[in-house]
């Protein structure tokens, strides 16, 4: 099985070696990723202008660095960059939950995203974070790369898109246990820090935080803040059919 790696992080982030070390004896793995940070890009894509790719070569793994989107990543994985046939993309593990509305803003699911366009199944698989400086990626790799042998032991057909999320690793390394679960359907609490900016310019800069204003235990959110690793099967195409007939009588 030919796996591509990918992330929204870039190449030489800390997750990119954790998610690496998961996946390894899964298969033929392959990295493409980007060269920077490109953290809430969502399912942008580079237009109207090249993009650059280099051959990445560190102690650990060689790959290839993007310059481009996490979604581009994919496309051009899967469409020549690579030989042969991708069979399954597994983007992360990122620094940061992607849980209820953050799926929509998520480089990092975005690339998985990308990959079930591109007739790939795709995990996105993030990790919730308190204190950057005391992650602890070790633990993370390990329960990563035993949720990624469960779910690949089940069987994945080109449909599937998984986002995965596993709790906080500090003090604490245990976990409450599996749970696939719905996204939450609550809204983020946003909160802006206004200063002067230049020119006479107000500038905003989003407070950024992991604060939804309500979620049902039985969601994602709740759930990973309670400690279980937690799996949503997303949908990719996005039309409402419940209303297509409700609008189809109107027109």
């Amino acid at each position: 099985m030919r796996i591509l790696l990918t992330n929204d992080d870039g190449i030489t982030a800390p997750g990119m070696l954790a998610l690496y070390q998961a996946a390894r004896e899964l298969g033929d793995v392959q990295v493409v990723a980007p060269a920077g940070v490109c953290s809430a890009k969502s399912h942008s894509i580079t237009l109207f202008e090249h993009i650059d790719v280099t051959q990445h070569a560190s102690e650990h793994f060689t790959g290839y660095a993007v310059k481009g989107m996490p979604a581009d990543c994919v496309k051009l994985g899967c469409n020549g960059l690579l030989d042969g046939p991708v069979d399954l993309v597994i983007s992360g593990i990122n620094a940061g939950a992607n849980i209820g509305v953050n799926v929509l803003y998520s480089g990092t699911v975005a690339a998985a995203r990308e990959a079930v366009i591109q007739g790939i199944p795709a995990i996105a698989l993030s990790l919730h974070i308190g204190d950057r400086d005391r992650i602890r990626w070790d633990v993370a790799t390990d329960h990563a790369a035993t949720v990624l042998k469960q779910v690949i032991a089940h069987g994945l057909d080109p449909s599937h898109l998984l986002n995965i999320n596993l709790p906080i690793f500090d003090d604490d390394d245990t976990v409450t246990g599996t749970r696939v679960c719905s996204l939450s359907d609550s809204a983020m609490a946003d909160r802006y820090a206004q200063s002067p900016g230049d020119n006479g310019a107000t500038r905003y800069c989003v407070d950024y935080g992991m604060q939804f204003r309500q979620h049902h235990e039985d969601s994602d959110v709740h759930l990973l803040f309670d400690r279980h690793i937690t799996i949503t099967p997303l949908l990719v195409y996005q039309t409402h059919n419940e209303h297509l007939a409700h609008w189809a009588s109107r027109f």
